[in-house]
């Protein structure tokens, strides 16, 4: 299967690309990025990085490349509105118009999993105490991706992961204490969101902090 990743570059970002790449089921990677990957992830026979300029469009050419796609990873972890509502929005709907609708004549859904975060609020209005801006940008975003999913007709569907705290596969931490605090390793991570793509299991599903670690971690224990 073609997957597209978005925010290669980052730190989870590259961590789901490299998972990704490791998966027999997936034969290619599609990279949304503004610049050119680095050596030796660019040369990948598997990888094709596809240079956007403006996040908010998605022209015809693009379009084009993308074509055969099943999925689409969003693991850019941003706080500014316009970046994270804006940009996710626009990458959603052009998938949704422009490459589900084949999938469907073939009985597949196109499954979109967006990286949020941790107490994301879809009710925009709710008073909140803490890290409100955040949270609220989280929901705004999860909201669009529901609101594209519940369209008549529509074969777009979406997951969402919620984790807290990520942190480096070769962090010192003792698993206890990562379980204690409630933080993920970023190769944990990483596995969930990209098993989610792979299994594509229909329905849309949010995945809370410890539900993605426990996922994670049976399929890299396996």
């Amino acid at each position: 299967m073609k997957v597209i990743i978005s925010g290669a570059t980052g730190f989870i970002g590259k961590e789901v690309l490299n998972y990704a790449l490791s998966q027999e089921s997936i034969s290619s990677v599609l990279c949304i990025s503004r610049r050119a990957l680095p050596e030796p992830i660019s040369s990948n026979p598997k990888v094709k990085v596809i240079i956007l300029e403006d996040f908010t469009s998605y022209p015809p050419d693009v379009l084009t490349q993308l074509e055969g796609a099943e999925a689409c990873i969003c693991s850019d972890l941003e706080l500014c509105r316009k970046i994270e509502v804006d940009f996710c929005h626009a990458a959603a709907k052009a998938f949704c118009s422009s490459l589900s609708p084949s999938l469907k004549k073939r009985r597949k859904t196109f499954r979109f999993v967006y990286l949020s975060g941790w107490g994301a609020e879809r009710d925009t209005t709710k008073k909140l105490w803490m890290m409100r801006d955040t949270r609220t940008i989280k929901g705004e975003v999860e909201n669009g991706l529901l609101d594209l999913q519940g369209k008549e007709g529509s074969n777009f569907e979406v997951s969402v992961a919620r984790p807290f705290g990520v942190v480096s596969k070769d962090t010192l931490m003792p698993n206890m204490v990562i379980k204690c605090f409630d933080v993920i390793k970023v190769d944990t991570l990483a596995a969930a969101m990209v098993n989610e793509v792979v299994e594509n299991l229909p329905g849309t599903r949010t995945y809370e902090n410890k539900a993605l670690r426990s996922i994670g971690e049976n399929i890299l224990n396996c």
